[in-house]
């Protein structure tokens, strides 16, 4: 990587580089005095750190380090992160800021990579990382949801999102029959959302959606990974979730069928939506409600189907749920 980085002749001189240059935030360097910089850069290069691997190396130099604007050569190496992260984890405690370094270039600790990625850098996202939302059945509540998962994404965060609230596919919308699309077109919407906010180019975004089990939609939300499923509604890098509430597991114990309730049916009756909320009692109150669209399930086939999906490390949609 040495032809392609940009070297000076000492660091003080690269410090000032980068911050007149608007790569380095100087109100952190102002934190510290320069001997104790000095310090912790000779504490992290003694150990003469190599990667263990090609594709540490590659991922480090592709994705983490510091690049001229024109992305054509280096500013940073990995020591040279490291040490950003630590001033900017210490926050001034020098004490702190030499005990990361040491477990950082150690291997011993290894930040979240919104933190690694953005410590100290003036063009950057935040240092944050996961994010848990949930939308509800209206079209406001997609529209933020989509917003906050494009905002949250930009500034490197992961989002997930609750889906169970809304209406299945064909339930009714002001009361005319078969008009509601389902959860599928919230999903494609929100799988180009984390494509298009992947923090200037540094990482992709990430997102999951959930789903309840007890969701009519849960099938359809399933095959979304099938890899011959058609386009229109194929799932390439949205992560699934499956919410498993313990009447499900009570059932699968005992060998019976579950229902899949309708959230539009039992926000009618009920006023409240959320089918997350499973348990004998309230799926007995469901179970009364009059016209409702309550399909039965077989579990064999939902968990054939989980499991079969789940042997994919890019999928996960198994969540257990307790109440």
């Amino acid at each position: 990587m040495n032809p392609n980085t940009v070297l000076f002749h000492s660091l003080r001189e690269r410090l000032d580089h980068l911050v007149e240059d608007g790569y380095y935030e100087a109100e952190l360097l102002t934190k510290y005095p320069f001997e104790f910089i000095q310090e912790l850069t000779d504490l992290a290069f003694s150990t003469r750190f190599r990667f263990k691997t090609f594709l540490g190396a590659f991922k480090f130099y592709t994705s983490y380090a510091l690049k001229t604007f024109d992305g054509l050569h280096y500013l940073e190496r990995f020591e040279d992160r490291i040490v950003m992260t630590a001033l900017v984890l210490g926050n001034g405690d020098k004490i702190l800021a030499r005990h990361l370094v040491i477990e950082m270039i150690s291997g011993r600790f290894q930040p979240a990579t919104p933190t690694f990625l953005n410590a100290g850098k003036a063009q950057r996202g935040g240092l944050v990382s996961c994010f848990l939302l949930r939308i509800e059945d209206n079209m406001e509540s997609i529209g933020r949801g989509i917003n906050s998962a494009l905002q949250l994404s930009k500034r490197g965060g992961g989002v997930a999102l609750l889906l169970s609230n809304l209406r299945e596919a064909g339930a009714p919308i002001k009361q005319i029959q078969n008009q509601s699309s389902g959860v599928i077109p919230v999903m494609k919407l929100l799988e180009d959302s984390f494509s298009y906010a992947n923090q200037l180019g540094a990482r992709q975004g990430a997102g999951a959606v959930y789903l309840s089990a007890h969701h009519p939609d849960i099938m359809r939300f399933l095959d979304t990974k099938r890899e011959n499923a058609d386009e229109k509604i194929r799932i390439k890098t949205l992560s699934l979730g499956v919410v498993i509430p313990d009447i499900t597991f009570e059932l699968a114990k005992r060998g019976e069928d579950m229902f899949l309730f309708s959230p539009y049916d039992v926000e009618r009756v009920y006023a409240f939506p959320s089918v997350t909320s499973a348990s004998p009692r309230s799926i007995g109150r469901w179970l009364r409600i009059r016209g409702s669209r309550r399909p039965r399930s077989t579990l064999d086939s939902s968990s054939r189907r989980s499991l079969k999906y789940n042997s994919s490390p890019a999928i996960r949609i198994s969540c257990s749920r307790t109440r």
